[in-house]
């Protein structure tokens, strides 16, 4: 019943206005907050549409079969789904409370399908206008009135693991070589009696066996029988385990007052007057709310002594500089559903100090060139980097000098910076970023099959090796990476180096890589026009050193890559495209078939620090036929893949 109720409660929050939203009763310390907009979700697809897919139907036939046919819908269990839905994190003094906030129309739904389901272990209970049930091995609560349902879970990390402790791994192993010694002497005895009664009795093969049974049997009656150390051992080892088992009922027990405290606190409403609305941080993270779901988590410092010291590990914070690189960081992230798209923002705000050394890692320039070297039209994905090769080296032994600066650890404290700065002093930042600035581009321009020669053996009647060729068709990528250099002649005189040690081939200023037989592709170098290039078409290469590729990138692929410091591309019709449908089985080619005719594009961008905040923007395109918005292709999605 248990894992029915939370089931629901957590499906049915995905799919759940103002004037008794639950957001008010969240308290203000919460370390993490996740909202789902009930009426933004229900206006982009239906409860009646969401019963009438396959994960519907199947939700709805199991409701039914559980309420013993008095629940036939989702809107009989009385959850309210134009209203907003949470799960929202408390960590106070070691204690971790997770809450599931589902807001109702009445409360008769679930107590029709709670009673139906009540079982010796779950009683349910009422306490004025609040019923709630407990379960009695962790404590679990699920409370509710006609307003809200609430389920708390909480962990005590104060509270020491008596399951399994190094005190009980100790007597395990002692009792085990106790009852190998024990053993070690009845074989003994054994083998001492069967050698008597073959040498004067034992005639035949059916006698000796009854025999030796019957003195195996009463030699280890013996043994064990007058062992009274072992029955000491496992008397004690019985006492034990009854001892522990007291501890997790007395834990248990707690966790039950605690979690009914927290949850009566929130559905009555404790926490109103200082609610999470209060926080500065998590408010800021709402912008204009257009969104489906939303999460957040802030005081990053708070989660990391709540989650490392209570454990016993305050060495760790003791080491580094943790608090002075994260303080007032948080992060957040929206999902938005629009009619084309489903669009994921998530928001990392960083701590003064971090932010200072990240604007000079990420302070790099885009080369225009790159986007004369590849053809958007026959173009897979690709992937890219707007970093600064001088600023990273620049700052990261900054970085590690600030990270162990308060060390309590004195020696770590000394040798950290000390390390810093020998770095410093052997890199030539400058150097080093005119031989790659830190610019770079990736490429996907195909898939294609390729036969392969490798070797296998065999081997004849006089077991001699033979070896033995053979083919196999690969599917190998064809690609191009670029990044800015001018370093030319240094990466000549490396390649050079390696050419002497034949490592690479050199033909026309074009480097190629002596790979395996086995290996299906090649891999060529050069270095030309302030690009450092590795490809695997030869041809490709020429054509750039000549002057004669054309390449065709359109406006929006060159604003991805040169405004943020990193973007990654794939074109998802084109790649399902390259699936050989025919040759899968009968059972697979619906499923791909689907996915061929409704798979789009995926960008992934990550832009260039605005103060403290670094966004991320994850946006997968939905089909415009099929499918009326960004949330009814997913949910047809999982349609397709359901048998």
């Amino acid at each position: 019943m248990k894992k029915l109720l939370l089931s629901l409660t957590i499906c049915c929050a995905a799919y759940t206005t103002q004037a008794q939203d639950l957001i008010q009763n969240i308290p203000a310390n919460s370390s993490a907050v996740v909202t789902i907009k009930g009426s933004n979700v229900t206006d982009l697809f239906s409860i009646k549409e969401f019963e009438n897919s396959k994960i519907g139907q199947e939700m709805v036939k199991e409701l039914a079969r559980e309420s013993d046919g008095d629940l036939t819908s989702l809107n009989d269990l009385g959850i309210d789904f134009n209203a907003s839905a949470y799960y929202f994190l408390q960590a106070e003094k070691g204690i971790f409370s997770n809450y599931f906030a589902i807001p109702l129309r009445s409360k008769s739904g679930f107590d029709n399908l709670i009673k139906k389901n009540n079982s010796s272990t779950e009683k349910i209970k009422t306490d004025g206008d609040i019923t709630y049930m407990q379960d009695n091995y962790d404590g679990i609560t699920v409370a509710w009135n006609d307003r809200m349902l609430v389920v708390v879970i909480s962990e005590d990390a104060n509270e020491d693991n008596d399951y399994y402790n190094y005190s009980d791994a100790v007597e395990v192993e002692e009792v085990v070589e106790s009852a190998v010694d024990v053993a070690e002497d009845a074989v003994e005895e054994v083998e001492i009696e069967v050698s008597e009664v073959e040498e004067t009795v034992i005639e035949s093969t059916e006698d000796y066996v009854i025999v030796e049974e019957a003195v195996v049997e009463s030699t280890e009656d013996a043994t064990y029988s007058n062992d009274d150390y072992y029955k000491k051992r496992q008397e004690r080892y019985k006492r034990e385990r009854q001892e522990r088992e007291a501890r997790r009922i007395a834990k248990t027990q707690k966790a039950k007052v605690r979690n009914l405290q927290k949850a009566k606190a929130f559905i009555n409403g404790d926490h109103s007057s200082n609610n999470i609305l209060r926080n500065k941080s998590y408010v800021a993270s709402l912008g204009k709310q257009n969104f489906e779901a939303h999460a957040w988590a802030g005081d990053f410092i708070n989660l990391y002594q709540e989650l490392v010291l209570t454990q016993g590990f305050s060495n760790a914070f003791g080491m580094y500089n943790v608090e002075e690189l994260y303080r007032n960081s948080s992060m957040s992230s929206t999902l938005d559903f629009t009619n084309t798209s489903a669009v994921l923002n998530i928001d990392y705000t960083m701590s003064d100090a971090m932010a200072k050394h990240a604007k000079v890692m990420y302070n790099g320039k885009m080369n225009k060139d790159f986007y004369k070297y590849f053809n958007q039209d026959k173009m897979l994905g690709y992937m890219s980097v707007n970093a600064s090769t001088e600023g990273i080296l620049t700052e990261y032994p900054k970085l590690m000098k600030s990270m162990f600066a308060n060390s309590y650890d004195k020696e770590v404290a000394t040798l950290a910076p000390l390390g810093a700065d020998l770095l410093s002093i052997f890199l030539d930042e400058e150097a080093v970023g005119e031989l790659v600035r830190g610019d770079m581009l990736f490429v996907v321009n195909d898939i294609a099959k390729k036969q392969v020669t490798y070797t296998t053996y065999k081997y004849d009647e006089n077991y001699n090796r033979i070896p033995i060729e053979k083919t196999k068709e690969e599917t190998v990528p064809d690609f191009i990476f670029m990044a800015t250099s001018n370093g030319e002649s240094i990466f000549n005189k490396l390649m050079n180096i390696a050419v002497k040690e034949n490592e690479m081939t050199v033909d026309n200023g074009i480097y190629k890589f002596n790979t395996p037989r086995s290996v299906p592709v090649n891999v060529y170098a050069m270095h030309a026009k302030g690009v450092l290039f590795f490809a695997t078409s030869k041809d490709h290469l020429l054509a750039i050193r000549n002057g004669s590729f054309k390449g065709s990138v359109s406006g929006e692929h060159k604003k991805n890559i040169s405004k943020n410091t990193s973007a990654a591309y794939v074109n998802g019709k084109n790649i399902i495209s390259q699936i050989p449908v025919n040759e899968l089985p009968r059972e697979f080619k619906r499923k791909i078939n689907f996915l061929t005719s409704n798979t789009e594009d995926l960008l992934i961008t990550t832009g260039k620090l605005k103060g403290n905040k670094s966004s991320t923007k994850v946006v997968l395109n939905t089909p415009e036929e099929g499918h009326k918005n960004g949330l009814a292709y997913f949910i047809n999605f999982i349609d397709a893949f359901i048998d």
